[in-house]
């Protein structure tokens, strides 16, 4: 994925990796000090952060005089929900400065995964349009891929979605690849029906 030129910029933390870089920034954190406020746990649920990277950022901050915080003892790490509304404008303006190959295919599947249905909001997640329905992540571009368009489907009900789109054997985790814009609008009813299956599997267990 490439970004126009004000979005390239030096990373303020040590080096733990892109994709764990890449979590940090997409979680809203732009400075170390700022990993104060939350705890090993809660940054331990980013998609990308390893128990390497978690390690590094831990005695770099002990260098300094710091530390992540303290949870208490049983403390479960909180569950991160969606925007409860749509922030299409922040999309359309991600969108509009992205320079990706695969542009045009962006757009068709977002606007499939929009058109599932109406209570599907987006908002932009780990740099990339994200899809919720009702606060519970469904779907989030993966745009640091350039040869094909890739979709994580990050929701614990998504290993019971039986679909020939989903790839991978994750716990709470499928991928779905597009190679171009004839690949799209055939699998554009595989791609329909797992969301549509995923949402109904979500208002079981709601």
């Amino acid at each position: 994925m490439r970004l126009k030129k004000q979005d390239q910029q030096e990373s303020p933390f040590p080096k733990i990796g892109a994709p764990a870089t890449r979590a940090l920034e997409a979680a809203g954190y732009s400075r170390l000090e700022q990993l104060t406020k939350v705890s090993e746990a809660e940054l331990g649920q980013l998609h990308g952060m390893g128990p390497k990277a978690l390690d590094i950022l831990r005695e770099t901050l002990k260098e300094k005089g710091l530390s992540f915080k303290t949870g208490e003892a049983g403390d479960a790490p909180k569950k991160k929900k969606g925007s409860p509304v749509s922030r299409t404008d922040k999309v359309n303006e991600f969108l509009e400065n992205l320079s990706h190959p695969l542009k045009a295919e962006v757009e068709a599947v977002r606007s499939i995964i929009k058109g599932v249905n109406k209570n599907i909001n987006e908002e932009i997640k780990w740099r990339a349009p994200s899809f919720n329905y009702k606060g519970e992540y469904l779907v989030t571009f993966n745009l640091w891929e350039e040869k094909r368009i890739h979709l994580v489907f990050h929701n614990p009900q998504i290993s019971k979605v039986k679909s020939k789109i989903l790839e991978g054997d994750y716990k709470d985790r499928r991928m779905a690849y597009f190679a171009d814009m004839k690949d799209v609008k055939a699998k554009k009813p595989m791609l329909e029906k797992a969301l549509k299956d995923l949402i109904k599997l979500q208002k079981e267990n709601l």
